[in-house]
C-alpha cells in the first residue's frame, strides 16, 4: 500500500501537504491512518474513458484544467502547456517551455498563463506562442486567475499581484499579515464582476477589487482550533462556489458553510464543522463536500441540513466531488474516481482514471462527462452509463 505524506519547510512557513494525508500520519504510522481497501459493492453505473489525451510528464496540486467553450487547456510539470478539444481530446496546439512549472493554466481563451519553480509568471497567446514573463514575489502554486485585462497571480507568500494581460506590467500588490505556517493543497483564485476571492491563511476568504487590489470584505470561516502550531493551521481550500447571490466554501480543519454577499460585506447563513483540503461541488439544491478523512458528504445548500454522508473511503484522499448527471464523482491516491448517487449517498460504481498514481489536480465536471487530469500527466475525459 503506497502512502505519500511529506512537509516542506520553506524559511520561516511549514506547509503541509495533505491532499494525501488520508493516507497517513505526519508524525506515526497509527493503523487509524491507514487507507481503507476498496470493497465488494453493487455496481449500478459503468465509468468509461470517453477520451484521453498525453499532454505531458507529471501532476501536482497547483496544476487545474481550465475550460473556455469548446477548449481544454493544461499544463504539467515538465513545462508542457496545451489546448484539446473538449469533445475528441485532439492536441490543437502544445507548447513546450523551457523552465519547470508550478501552477497551471489560468485562461481566458485570449492568452494563457503559467507559473514556474523559480518564480516566472509565463504568458502565452491564443496560439501558444510567448507573449510575456514577469517575476512573482516567489514561486506561485495557486493556478492563476485571468479577468478584467488583469492577470492575477497569489504567490506562495501569499502575496497577491495583478498583472496587465497584455504586457506583463505589475499593476497591484496585496499582503496581509501571515502566520508561521500554512497548508500546502488545492486553491484556486475566482474571478466574479469586478472583485477576486482568493482564500489567506487563517481561515480568511478575502474579497479584492480587481482593478486596484484593495479589500473589499472578507470572511473568517475558520479559527484556531487548539494550543498547538498544527492547531492553527486553518485555511480555506479549493475553489469558492458561487450560488445564487452568495457563495459557499469549505476550509481545512474549520468549516463547510454558505455565505450572502451583500454591498455591506458576506454574512453568513449557515456552516457545519468539517475539514477538507479539496473544496465544495454542487448541484440543485445540494452542495457536496470531501473530507480529509474520506469522508463524502451532501447538504442543504439553503440551510446546511446533512442529508446523507458515506464512510466507504476513509483515508483514501480523495479530490473534489464533481456532479455530472445523477452522480456525484470523487477521484482517489489510487487513481480511481468514484460515483456516488447524488441523491442518496449510495456508492454506485468506480473507474480508473488510467494511473495507479494519485489524482491530486480538481476535476471537472463538463457537458461530455468528468474532466480529470491524471497522475501521469494525461488528460482523461469519463463518461457514466
Amino acid at each position: 500500500m503506497k502512502k505519500t505524506c511529506y512537509r516542506v519547510l520553506s524559511g520561516s512557513m511549514l506547509a503541509l501537504a495533505v491532499a494525501a494525508m488520508g493516507g497517513c500520519s505526519l508524525f506515526s504510522n497509527e493503523s487509524r491512518f491507514e487507507p481503507v481497501e476498496l470493497t465488494e459493492y453493487q455496481q449500478q453505473v459503468s465509468g468509461f474513458t470517453v477520451w484521453t489525451a498525453n499532454i505531458g510528464s507529471g501532476s501536482g496540486y497547483g496544476f487545474a484544467p481550465a475550460l473556455v467553450g469548446d477548449s481544454v487547456y493544461a499544463a504539467t510539470p515538465d513545462g508542457s502547456v496545451v489546448k484539446a478539444n473538449l469533445t475528441n481530446g485532439a492536441i490543437q496546439w502544445k507548447t513546450k517551455l523551457d523552465d519547470a512549472l508550478a501552477a497551471g493554466v489560468g485562461t481566458d481563451g485570449n492568452i494563457v498563463v503559467v507559473t514556474t519553480t523559480k518564480g516566472k509568471v509565463i504568458a502565452l497567446d491564443s496560439s501558444g506562442k510567448l507573449l510575456w514573463s514577469a517575476n512573482a514575489s516567489t514561486v506561485a502554486s495557486t493556478p492563476p486567475a485571468i479577468g478584467g485585462g488583469l492577470v492575477v497571480v497569489r504567490a506562495d507568500d501569499y502575496r497577491v499581484q495583478a498583472f496587465n494581460a497584455q504586457n506583463g506590467e505589475l499593476q497591484w500588490s496585496y499582503l496581509r499579515t501571515n502566520p508561521e505556517m500554512a497548508l500546502k493543497a488545492n486553491s484556486r483564485m475566482l474571478i466574479d464582476g469586478n472583485q477576486v476571492l482568493v482564500g489567506v491563511p487563517t481561515g480568511r476568504l478575502v474579497s479584492l477589487d480587481l482593478q486596484t487590489g484593495a479589500p473589499r470584505w472578507d470572511i473568517l470561516a475558520a479559527t484556531i482550533q487548539g494550543p498547538t502550531d498544527l492547531d492553527s493551521v486553518t485555511d480555506v481550500v479549493g475553489q469558492p462556489l458561487l450560488s445564487g447571490n452568495g457563495l459557499c466554501i469549505a476550509t481545512y480543519q474549520g468549516r463547510v458553510g454558505c455565505y450572502a454577499i451583500s454591498a455591506n460585506g458576506a454574512q453568513p447563513v449557515w456552516n457545519q464543522p468539517f475539514s477538507s483540503a479539496v473544496g465544495v461541488g454542487a448541484a440543485g439544491n445540494s452542495l457536496y463536500a470531501a473530507s480529509v478523512h474520506g469522508e463524502v458528504r451532501a447538504y442543504n445548500i439553503t440551510n446546511g441540513q446533512e442529508l446523507w454522508t458515506d464512510q466507504t473511503l476513509t483515508n483514501r484522499g480523495l479530490t473534489n466531488p464533481v456532479v455530472y448527471g445523477n452522480v456525484v464523482a470523487t477521484g482517489d491516491y489510487e487513481g480511481y474516481v468514484h460515483f456516488y448517487s447524488a441523491a442518496d449517498g449510495t456508492l454506485l460504481g468506480r473507474v480508473s482514471a488510467g494511473s495507479g498514481q494519485s489524482i491530486v489536480s480538481p476535476m471537472t465536471a463538463t457537458n461530455i462527462g468528468v474532466l480529470v487530469q491524471n497522475g501521469s500527466g494525461n488528460l482523461v475525459m469519463l463518461g457514466v452509463k
